[in-house]
């Protein structure tokens, strides 16, 4: 990307800004993130450092209470540390948020930038009841394995593995629809999305998710059951195309007092593809209040994926300690450990972080 265009973006920036509300049913967002990590790589692997900067638009508009038009653009320079983590072999990237590469023909649709483009329908059966209809260009993370404390690259954890499952292979800025109903504080949610393989070959994506949450020991648990499946476009281990298939839950408990725990697993029922078998990850996240530091936040996580085919196992360590350095920039300093097992060879890297975000 064009160095100009980032050094007028970065100048741009409001840190001392409100949200944009053109009039009551018409708003902007916009959110900036810079980071830069350098990996430590193990194996007498040579060491990389290197950076990116995003800038995430997005334009809401409600003509009514019922219906909502979603628009996301995204322009980013430079790709990270994820080409070297890919290069090397690793199948976690350090940051997952869409950089530069990812941004261009997204998915091999043709499509630049865009990530985001949907209409969300809204029904009110009663007091405790509601149906919402999405269709469009969708993210299916913003809707399937959602989590409190680690769903959001640009603010919480950064790896792949804590953002959301990787066994699930949660299709993103991609056509297709999402139903959800809502009855007595149970949440019933159907998704199907069409995209691409690596390989470029089309495949459809159905998810169905059961969500709920709990009262409980002074603080609210929030939980989330999921079913996934493909159709037959993905390679398996014998060199033929067979489906994607697994169960996965999402959960997060959050206390009063600023005390935050989470967990994920993963399970795929159908082991003939896919790099993993299982996953367990979950940690914890606490705010600053409890050490008299108010804005400032503590998380570590830890991630176990049982490997499938010529992949045995992986860990991943993250923590992270971020602080707000007014209402709209956050400072995250963050510290990754990767070990990657396969037959034959083993990759470790320690990943090095900062993070500068800026949202309004």
């Amino acid at each position: 990307m064009n160095k100009n265009l980032w050094r007028k973006l970065f100048l741009s920036l409001p840190l001392c800004a409100g949200a944009i509300e053109v009039n009551p049913q018409l708003s902007l967002d916009y959110s900036f993130t810079a980071v830069y990590q350098h990996g430590d790589f193990l194996n007498n692997i040579p060491d990389k450092g290197s950076g990116s900067l995003s800038a995430d638009i997005g334009l809401n508009f409600h003509p009514t209470s019922e219906d909502e038009f979603q628009l996301t653009f995204s322009l980013a320079g430079g790709n990270g540390l994820k080409e070297t983590f890919a290069e090397r072999g690793f199948l976690l990237a350090p940051n997952a948020d869409d950089l530069e590469d990812d941004l261009k023909d997204i998915n091999h649709s043709g499509r630049n930038y865009l990530l985001e483009a949907w209409y969300k329908r809204s029904f009110r059966l009663g007091n405790k009841s509601s149906i919402e209809f999405t269709a469009g260009i969708i993210d299916a993370t913003a809707y399937i394995d959602t989590n409190e404390y680690a769903n959001d690259e640009t603010t919480q954890f950064m790896n792949d593995v804590f953002v959301n499952n990787p066994l699930a292979n949660l299709p993103s800025c991609d056509w297709g629809a999402t139903v959800a109903g809502s009855f007595n504080g149970w949440t019933l949610r159907g998704l199907v999305m069409t995209s691409k393989t690596e390989e470029g070959n089309r495949y459809n994506y159905y998810a169905l998710q059961v969500e709920n949450a709990l009262q409980i020991t002074k603080g609210t648990v929030n939980y989330r059951l999921y079913y996934y499946r493909t159709t037959k476009d993905f390679l398996n281990k014998y060199g033929s195309f067979d489906y994607l298939e697994g169960i996965g839950l999402s959960a997060d408990w959050s206390h009063r007092k600023g005390i935050g725990v989470f967990t994920r697993m993963g399970l795929n029922t159908h082991p003939s593809t896919g790099d993993f078998k299982n996953l367990l990850s979950g940690g914890i996240a606490l705010e600053g209040k409890l050490w008299g530091k108010s804005g400032h936040k503590l998380s570590l996580g830890l991630a176990y994926l049982k490997g499938n085919g010529d992949v045995k196992e992986v860990t991943v360590f993250e923590s992270f300690y971020s602080l707000n350095l007014n209402r709209y920039t956050t400072l995250t300093l963050d510290y990754q450990r990767d070990r990657e097992r396969f037959i034959g060879k083993t990759l470790e890297a320690n990943v090095y972080g900062i993070r500068v975000n800026v949202a309004f």
